[in-house]
């Protein structure tokens, strides 16, 4: 038996549990957590990344019968419930002729917008079955067919998710406890192993809640102790650099220290910001530096390291105040909001 401290204190794992853990090459982890199911990307003791899988997630190929809950004219669109609990929106220019346009009809509908924060799925009526295998079928069936019945389901979207967020060569396996996720991404990939040790589980094998609650934690310490600070806004994100203990109060060493803690910051920066799944613009306010060189430094990392990320990203520049201006391609929400 080996010895890992875990989650809860030290525990006793077996010898296989222990290597599964100390793999020098990644392990995508796919298990449930607060009632959601969560890929967790795990190299060591550190979680490189994080999105949640919904095996009922709507593909833009499918087509599902929704109920109009509310016809808005002021706004020129209708409230649909498309899922037990699941509301959208359904703007009347999206609804071919013809179509019973009142509280209580049901229609098929097509998703054309996954929901966002503040703002539901966006669906649309006007369906074009052409492209479909055997329309005609399709059609008859929607005509008989009762709310949030599927008149054509596609295939699962987990695995499309699960290669949209992670490399393939960033992990030697994925390990799931949970059957239906086995089932679904098997044929996809080769490496799918089904974690049954009901007396150690995932979570607590890889600290699984740990390393959650820090990749949404405000503050993030750096090694040199110095910190950064995540903060949200509806334009931005914000990240302040700050030295912490890093810097000597001395002035001859305190100009090198800056810089070096401004490296540590920059390769932490890329690496939250994938593991956060942040997108759009970002701030980050590093510590001052009077050397342009330095500044050029500190952007040069940034852009090498951010080529680590699976998403677009672009390093413009420091600001006239200092401030370096990131933006990352947004593809899904952030952690925190999946999350939430």
């Amino acid at each position: 038996m080996s010895r890992l401290t875990a989650q809860g204190g030290e525990k006793l794992i077996s010898k296989q549990n222990a290597e599964l853990v100390s793999s020098e090459k990644g392990k995508l982890i796919i298990t449930e957590l607060d009632d959601k199911i969560i890929a967790f990307l795990v190299r060591g003791s550190r979680l490189i990344c994080a999105t949640v899988l919904d095996p009922d997630d709507i593909g833009p190929d499918d087509i599902i019968m929704a109920v109009i809950k509310d016809v808005k004219k002021d706004i020129a669109a209708c409230f649909i419930e498309y899922a037990e609990g699941c509301d959208g929106y359904l703007p009347l220019s999206r609804i071919p002729d013809g179509v019973n346009v009142k509280q209580g009809s049901v229609i098929p509908v097509k998703l054309f917008q996954k929901a966002q924060k503040g703002k539901r799925a966006g669906f649309t009526a006007r369906i074009d079955y052409r492209k479909y295998k055997d329309p005609e079928e399709l059609k008859e069936r929607a005509k008989h067919l009762g709310k949030f019945n599927y008149v054509y389901r596609s295939e699962s979207t987990v695995f499309k998710t699960i290669d949209k967020v992670f490399k393939r060569d960033e992990y030697d396996e994925i390990v799931t406890d949970i059957t239906v996720i086995k089932d679904l991404i098997s044929g996809h990939f080769s490496n799918v192993r089904f974690y049954e040790d009901s007396s150690f589980s995932l979570n607590k094998l890889y600290s699984l809640r740990t390393l959650l609650d820090e990749a949404l934690a405000r503050k993030v310490w750096l090694k040199s102790g110095g910190f950064l600070i995540f903060d949200h806004t509806e334009a931005l994100t914000v990240i302040d650099v700050n030295s912490g203990k890093a810097v000597p109060s001395k002035s001859k060493d305190k100009e090198a220290a800056t810089v070096e803690l401004n490296k540590e910051a920059a390769i932490e920066v890329c690496r939250q910001l994938r593991l956060r799944n942040l997108s759009g613009i970002m701030i980050a306010d590093f510590i001052n530096m009077n050397d342009e060189a330095d500044k050029e430094e500190i952007l040069e990392i940034l852009r090498s390291e951010s080529e680590k990320d699976t998403e677009k990203v672009m390093v413009i520049d420091f600001t006239p105040l200092g401030l370096a201006e990131i933006t990352r391609k947004k593809e899904l929400p952030p952690l925190y909001e999946q999350l939430n």
